[in-house]
Formats: structure tokens, sequence, C-alpha cells
């Protein structure tokens, strides 16, 4: 495999000053000196620095003050997004645990449930949900593994596989096609099925989506003594679902940038290049923590399914279950339910006319 080292752009004997006329590196030279391993280079490829680091101020490395600013508004976003995320979890946590030591010792009574269970997720959203994991956690993997050659990790992995960069930017590409493709399949899924439809409309944001949060801290903190009911998804789930369509487009267009990079860096300068993996890389990092920090809570260490949510298996949910997390949308059903039975029952036989009598006659 070809890499580049320092000698790919300021040539093995004759290193010159960037200044110099002559130099490889010079400013009027630098179409020729990238076209060398990128075919067809113009001169938007020199719009940019050549070394960056996000990470580093105007003038450190020869940074450019746009990288810096990406970086540090992700890196606040980060913090921000994923330590509220923490807090919320751990809040519900404590208050999921007090209650659940309260039923042990008698002091609350838990309502009696049926032992039923209610469709969750369909057969293709399951499906769906499938092909999302595994595209993910591989994307995760091997993006990382670029990222940081040298973490004990990918050393490990790196130990089992010689070629084991080889392969890794394949699975990449390969697993971020499937993903791109996986929103494909869902987007014709929402707008084309009665299950779609039905799906989307339910996660569309409503007004209560922005006041159940405040409802919900109140609840935990002792300072409501009413949890507030939720229907078929909260501001939980929806806030999850809709960060997963931003990251997807946002990633999307990001990857297929970094991929083709002659033809971006023709058409959006170096900067644009490096702004695109910059963007790239933060939003990997903030979305790999929201699953860890969010996701898994929700359907793994939620007490209240601990030790995990069978619904993205078995498509279902228990009674209990529903009566805990989505008493509305329980309520809903019930109701549903009712109907649907009462339609089913024969209509009562008509009143017969009552025989006329002598006054009538």
């Amino acid at each position: 495999v070809e890499v580049v080292n320092c000698a790919s752009c300021h040539s093995s004997h004759a290193i010159k000053a960037q200044d110099d006329p002559t130099s490889t590196v010079h400013k009027d030279n630098l179409v020729q000196t990238c076209g060398q391993c990128h075919p067809g280079a113009n001169a938007r490829f020199t719009v940019g620095k050549v070394h960056v680091s996000p990470e580093a101020k105007e003038g450190a490395g020869g940074n450019h003050p746009l990288l810096y600013l990406v970086s540090s508004l992700y890196t606040l976003l980060i913090v921000v997004c994923v330590g509220g995320m923490a807090l919320h979890n751990v809040l519900d946590f404590t208050r999921k645990i007090l209650r659940k030591l309260a039923i042990q010792k008698g002091l609350i009574e838990e309502e009696h449930v049926a032992h039923r269970l209610y469709l969750r997720m369909t057969g293709q959203e399951r499906l769906q949900h499938g092909t999302l994991v595994i595209s993910f956690v591989l994307l995760v993997v091997t993006g990382f593994m670029l990222r940081f050659p040298e973490a004990w990790w990918v050393v490990g992995i790196r130990n089992l596989n010689s070629h084991a960069f080889e392969w890794r930017s394949l699975i990449h590409r390969v697993a971020g096609v499937v993903l791109l493709l996986a929103g494909v399949w869902h987007v014709c899924y929402l707008a084309f099925t009665a299950a779609g439809r039905s799906l989307f409309r339910d996660l569309w944001p409503r007004r209560r989506d922005f006041t159940d949060p405040l409802a919900v801290l109140k609840f935990n903190l002792g300072l409501s003594p009413v949890k507030p009911a939720f229907p078929r998804f909260s501001y939980i789930e929806k806030a999850e679902y809709w960060a997963l369509v931003w990251g997807t487009i946002l990633m999307g267009v990001t990857g297929v940038i970094l991929w083709f990079d002659n033809t971006s860096m023709g058409l959006f300068t170096k900067l644009g290049f490096d702004l695109s993996r910059t963007i790239h890389f933060y939003e990997a990092v903030l979305a790999t923590l929201a699953i860890i920090v969010w996701h898994f809570y929700f359907v793994i260490f939620n007490p209240d399914v601990y030790p995990v949510n069978l619904a993205w298996l078995t498509g279902r949910m228990s009674e209990r279950e529903m009566l805990e997390e989505h008493p509305l949308e329980l309520a809903r059903l019930k109701a549903l339910e009712a109907e649907q039975e009462k339609a089913k029952l024969p209509a009562p036989p008509e009143t017969p006319p009552e025989p006329p009598t002598k006054d009538s006659a």
C-alpha cells in the first residue's frame, strides 16, 4: 500500500522553503505537485492549508480559523448534549430504583395488568433497525481505527491480521453505502406503506415534546407527584429518531466528499475537504456517545426493561412495559380493540310491533 510522506510533496533531495519559486510547495507549483497523486488537480486544490489540525487555533500548525471554530462548537455541543443526556438518565434511573424499592417494601401497590403483548415494531421496521445496527457498528469501528491507529483495541485488530487497514477501508465504505440504502428503504417505507405513514405521523414533533422534558425533570426531582403519560413515542424516542435522520444525512454528504477526494477538492477546495473531514469526525463522536449514553440506557439499562427491551427482536412489548412507558398508547389500543369487538357483535333483533288494541281499531 502506497502512503503519502514528506517527500511526496517536498521531494527527496531538493527540499526548499515554500517562498522559493523553485520549491515544489511554492503556491505557483502546488497544482503540479498535488497532481502527482491527485489526477486532475486544479487551482482549487491550493485553496486551504496543507497541514491542518482542527483543534489548534489560527496560526498554530498552519490551521484555518474556520476549522478551529467548527471543532470548538462541536466540542461544546458534545459536552452539553451528552452531559445533559447523562444527567437526565441518572435522575431517571434513581427515581425508578426508588420506586422499585418502595414496591418491594409494600409502600406502593403495582397496578394489575393482563399478560398480553402489543405490537411495537413491524417486521420491516425490525429489519431496518437490524441493518442500521450492523452498518453503524462497522462504521464506528472502522472509522475510529483510522483516526486512532495506535489505540490498544486497534493494535489488537492489526495483530490479528496484517491487512486489517486494507479491509478497514473497504468495510467502511460498504457499511456507509448500506447505511444510506437503509435510509432510502426507510423513506420508501414511510411514503408507500400504511404502517410507515402511521409511524411518521406518530414520530412528528408535537408541542408536548418540548414541555414533557420539564415535566419529567420535575417528577424525577420529586417536585411533582405525577409522571407525564406518553403516547406511542415520547420525546425520548423522537429526539433520537430525528437526530439519527440529521446525522445520517450529514455523515452521508461528508462521507461522499471524503471518499471522492479528487473531485471534492476540485469542487469545494482543500479547505472544504478539511471542513467536511472535521464535521465527519466530530459528528461520529457525537453519534457514538449518544447511542451509548441515551439509546443503550433506555433499551438496556433502564430498570423498567432490564436486561433488554425485546421489541427490536420480537416486535412486541408486554402490557406491563406499555403501562410504564406508553400508557396513552396502551389506552388507545384498548379503546380501538373495544370498538372492533363491538362492531363484530350481531345487531340486536328489532322489537316486533305491538298488536293493535280495540281502541286503536
